[in-house]
């Protein structure tokens, strides 16, 4: 079913309904639309302007969220009258229901453009589902038990996204007992992401689309969308999809992508006539998917650098610099054509498809000539079409006909149903208050079972978590002993990045530092870790030689965690007393090392002073 609707008056709008032949027209209020819509489920909901209906961005997502249907904008490229007279529908301009009727048709022929304000990505949010209030000893029990909550739901959704083979990014927000906040973005779009959401006690889930940055228009017929492609190759590729009018279609990278899995999802999204490519040299596999459309090649004369990829790209959604890199590649492919493509558009007449002039002007085709084939196009399309309207309209009064039978039919059905709601309504009330009594009974034994079964299922989990916490304090007694005989406490850092250490506020001058994961450090970030006077760091793996020239640099020593004895728990650890002869030996390698070197520098000097 598609839905037509035109502004009738003062809040008021002409709806009409095509159903096969079937025509169905009705006046409606603006607060009855949107049920109207819900009441119908119509595959298309088309109109002439979405500024007729909607007056901003909110109102247009607010309806596409709650009606599940396509929006259609058929006057884009040229006003309505001029497209009915295009394609041979007959229509008053001063009748609200011919004009409805008309953009009904004009959907179903695959005219105009679909409105699109949802990317190829989904947001997934895990959070708090209500405020954990003030203060006290319970108060923090019961956020550790929220935050713990949080952070199981959110692995559990992790777990089925890593299932389903669908790449995403992560941020998290660490509270005490667990993660306050979890926001995932996906790199697919709404339809294919396994996830709802859902609400518990706790903890609550939304799973949304990410909204573009605008309001796009993209044309309902593939065949006539024609697109410019960049594409970023490597083990990671991104393809970025515009329309030549500017607007991004999708975006989307992926590893290991094959050429041909390529062109299929470049080909979804309809035909490629510029393919576009950020270095001077385009790469084989680039030229190999241009030569697969027989597209034009677009190359920067010069490769295009980081800054520049970022001011072409400043105002979009990227998952990476793979995104980044193909988007620009086709915004500067964009760029390179926008003087010539404002020039076709000032000398297009009225019904000529712009988009095809442009591609065909991209591909060296003479305007003239192209100006001289669309209008025999137009005359034999025409004639096509006012045939299939005639044919249309005797398959409705026939249908009419049908339906005018089967309604006859329906109403002696209705009555017929009624008696028989009569009689059974007088065999409910003839029930007996025993039997009332004995259903009420069972009914509150069967809720009785219920809780008792919610009751047992929490209190199974409250003696897990206690069970874990005595093993806590436990190991903590432990521990508290140990500083008596020595053991002395390191502070814990799971990665050795910026934002882990900045979390870390107590990390302080003379204190030893445990690095789980020290893959990641930098230069800049051990030089953060230096200026906190930091006495060692104990690492369990490799770290950049960079990091290590740091430390080295500063006199702090590096050890490895098979050199020591450290035990601990969840965010804390003990070392060994015998960590002390460990530090003093490397300690002394620093100095000795740091004293060999200044003495190859003096040697070095004297013997270019020739001293």
């Amino acid at each position: 079913m598609i839905v037509g609707i035109d502004v009738l008056g003062h809040r008021k709008f002409a709806f009409v309904a095509l159903n096969g032949e079937e025509e169905i027209r009705r006046v409606i209020s603006k607060n009855k639309l949107f049920r109207t819509i819900k009441e119908f489920k119509p595959e298309i909901v088309a109109i002439d302007s979405i500024s007729e209906i909607f007056k901003s961005k909110e109102e247009i997502i607010e309806f596409l969220k709650n009606t599940n249907t396509r929006l259609v904008q058929v006057a884009v490229d040229a006003s309505l009258p001029v497209l009915a007279r295009r394609f041979g529908i007959r229509m008053n301009p001063r009748d609200p229901f011919d004009e409805a009727r008309t953009c009904a048709y004009l959907a179903s022929f695959e005219i105009g453009y679909e409105v699109s304000v949802f990317t190829d990505k989904t947001q997934i949010v895990v959070s708090r589902n209500r405020s954990l209030g003030k203060g006290g000893w319970r108060q923090k029990r019961y956020g550790r038990k929220v935050h713990d909550a949080v952070r199981s739901i959110y692995r559990d959704i992790k777990a089925i996204l890593n299932d389903s083979g669908l790449e995403y990014t992560e941020s998290v927000r660490e509270r005490f007992g667990g993660i306050s906040r979890g926001e995932i973005l996906v790199n697919a779009p709404r339809e294919e992401v396994p996830v709802s959401s859902f609400k518990t006690r706790d903890v609550q889930v939304k799973v949304s689309s990410v909204e573009k940055e605008r309001v796009e228009l993209i044309p309902l017929s593939r065949s006539k969308r024609y697109l410019i492609a960049g594409i970023d190759p490597g083990t990671t590729t991104a393809v970025a999809i515009m329309d030549l009018g500017g607007n991004l279609i999708s975006i989307r990278s992926k590893k290991d992508w094959n050429a041909s899995e390529v062109i299929e999802f470049i080909t979804e999204h309809g035909k490629p006539v510029i393919v576009a490519t950020d270095k001077k040299n385009p790469p084989d596999f680039v030229s190999k998917i241009k030569a697969s459309f027989n597209a034009v090649l677009h190359s920067p004369k010069e490769d295009l650098n980081v800054d520049k990829k970022r001011e072409l790209t400043s105002d979009y959604k990227i998952l990476n610099d793979h995104e980044r890199d193909a988007l620009a590649a086709a915004i500067d492919a964009l760029n390179y054509y926008k003087s010539k493509f404002r020039n076709i558009e000032k000398r297009i007449p009225a019904g000529i498809d712009a988009e095809k002039v442009k591609a065909e002007i991209v591909k060296g085709t003479p305007l003239k000539s192209i100006f001289e084939e669309r209008k025999v196009e137009k005359v034999e399309k025409k004639d096509v079409l006012e045939l299939d309207l005639i044919s249309a309209v005797e398959k409705r009064d026939k249908k009419i006909k049908e339906l005018l039978e089967e309604n006859d039919i329906l109403r002696r059905q209705i009555v017929e149903l009624k008696d028989e709601i009569e009689r059974l309504r007088a065999r409910v009330a003839s029930f007996s208050s025993e039997e009332k009594e004995k259903i009420r009974k069972e009914t509150y034994i069967r809720n009785l079972e219920f809780r008792i079964s919610e009751l047992l299922s929490e209190i199974r989990s409250k003696d897990s978590e206690i069970t874990k916490l005595k093993e806590q304090i436990e190991l903590l007694k432990k521990l508290k002993f140990g500083e008596f005989m020595g053991w002395r406490e390191v502070k814990v850092l799971r990665k050795f990045s910026k934002d882990e250490i900045e979390q870390n506020k107590e990390i302080g001058e003379g204190d030893i530092v445990y690095i789980l994961d020290p893959s990641g450090g930098s230069k800049s970030v051990a030089e953060m870790l230096c200026e906190k006077k930091i006495k060692a760091v104990i690492t369990s793996g490799e770290m950049s030689h960079l990091a290590q020239e740091v430390f080295d640099s500063h006199g702090v020593p590096r050890i490895k965690t098979e050199e020591v004895e450290i035990v601990g728990g969840e965010g804390f650890a003990y070392v060994s007393p015998s960590f002390e002869e460990i530090y003093r030996r490397r300690f002394e390698e620093l100095r000795k090392r740091r004293i060999d070197n200044i003495e190859k520098l003096f040697e070095e000097y004297r013997r270019t002073r020739g001293l």
